[in-house]
């Protein structure tokens, strides 16, 4: 719409007010557009606030008004207003007589989306999940809504639901790696990771420099256990986001056991070896059916959660079976005088200014006082968390005497 009826001479174009013309009001609106535009563009938020207030004064269907209204009330999080704006832009658009159907200003569509997104910042669920709905029926060609609409699922942990809204879009937008990214994050997040690896490469061949989607991919190389493939997505992450490159360290940095402390397992001489007679590791263990409790003390490279490390039903004592722990007996047969071993400890203590976890076991003599053990291949595995509430590193949570590098 052309200008030239204001006149030009006057500082204030708003001065001309009074002619009260419907063609009038609406340049003057479309002049406090211009206005807020410069004040958002300076990131005066509270005056570009003023001026779209004052083009809708002026001109109550202008959808751009209403738009950027509630893009920066939710930028400031004042969800409920961003809610009023959108749903005025909703109102305008949808009725034939009032809706704006120029090239810049927002359709239907994503004026249904916009509200939407208000509503699920607000965490509104069921009224967002309307009005992706909606959006995504006036424009079933559009991925966008669909797209939303998933990540809001995927949200509130309806996971099949999610994948569903992902793997239409996927028809939409076979080659959009947004939605391979989203897939990627969702597989992820049912633990899926042999998938999840799967579609984030193929987002990253399909989009470049997606820092999102190299985060996700170096959580799924991780959960797979292929370590130098989390790091190479780490190693880009420290380029290209500084922030997801931290988060992801966080999650590479899993607790591991460093060693047995072997000056404070001096009640279990796990250095002997097959067919080694019981009394040898305590004399009082010479009386049949007698029985004594040994220790074995562990250290942690992290701080360890202690209500964890301290529970007995995180931990495993077994016979070593294993290329890394050896084998018990080095691979003879148990014979019937090899002592039972226990399953789990009997207690556990922590310290946590040394991260060393002490872990007590009580073992047997038998009947006939000649009951022997492989003290070398005794395996101590520990399953549980650290205090960050990271699971153990899987390559380095057990040990045994026979092998003093965790396995």
């Amino acid at each position: 719409m052309g200008t030239s009826s204001i006149d030009s001479s006057t500082s204030d174009p708003f001065s001309i007010l009074g002619q009260d013309t419907s063609a009038t009001r609406s340049q003057l609106a479309q002049y406090a557009v211009v206005q807020a535009a410069t004040f958002m563009q300076k990131g005066e938020n509270l005056q570009a606030i003023g001026s779209f207030k004052k083009a809708l004064a002026l001109d109550p269907q202008n959808t751009t008004a209403y738009n950027y209204l509630g893009q920066i009330y939710m930028s400031q999080g004042k969800n409920a207003d961003a809610i009023k704006a959108f749903q005025q832009l909703v109102r305008v658009q949808s009725n034939p007589n009032t809706a704006n159907y120029s090239s810049n200003a927002p359709t239907l569509v994503d004026a249904h989306v916009s509200l939407a997104n208000a509503y699920l910042q607000d965490k509104q669920y069921s009224k967002s999940e309307q009005e992706y709905k909606t959006a995504a029926k006036l424009d079933p060609g559009s991925p966008l809504a669909d797209y939303t609409l998933g990540q809001q699922y995927m949200q509130t942990n309806r996971l099949s639901e999610a994948e569903a809204q992902f793997k239409k879009v996927q028809k939409i937008s076979p080659n959009d790696g947004n939605v391979y990214y989203a897939l990627g994050q969702l597989y992820n997040k049912q633990g899926n990771y042999a998938e999840a690896a799967k579609d984030l490469e193929k987002s990253l061949t399909l989009k470049k420099n997606f820092a999102a989607a190299n985060y996700e991919l170096g959580v799924a190389y991780n959960g797979l256990g292929r370590t130098d493939d989390a790091k190479r997505q780490l190693s880009i992450l420290q380029s290209s986001d500084t922030g997801l490159a931290s988060q992801l360290k966080f999650i590479l940095n899993k607790p591991q056991m460093i060693s047995r402390d072997t000056t404070k397992n001096t009640s279990f001489i796990d250095m002997l070896g097959p067919g080694t007679p019981l009394w040898y590791l305590d004399p009082s263990l010479s009386v049949p059916n007698s029985s004594k409790t040994f220790a074995v003390t562990i250290m942690f490279n992290n701080d360890m959660d202690v209500s964890a490390v301290t529970n007995s039903q995180n931990w495993a004592i077994t016979r070593a079976n294993s290329t890394e722990a050896g084998y018990y007996n080095n691979m003879m047969p148990v014979s019937s005088k090899d002592v039972t071993i226990p399953q789990s400890p009997l207690s556990i203590t922590y310290d946590s200014t040394t991260r060393e976890a002490t872990i007590n076991f009580r073992i047997s003599q038998n009947a006939t006082g000649d009951a022997v053990i492989d003290p070398s291949h005794i395996v101590f595995t520990y399953t549980g968390t650290d205090a960050a509430g990271r699971k153990m590193d899987s390559t380095a949570n057990a040990i045994d005497g026979a092998n003093p590098i965790p396995f």
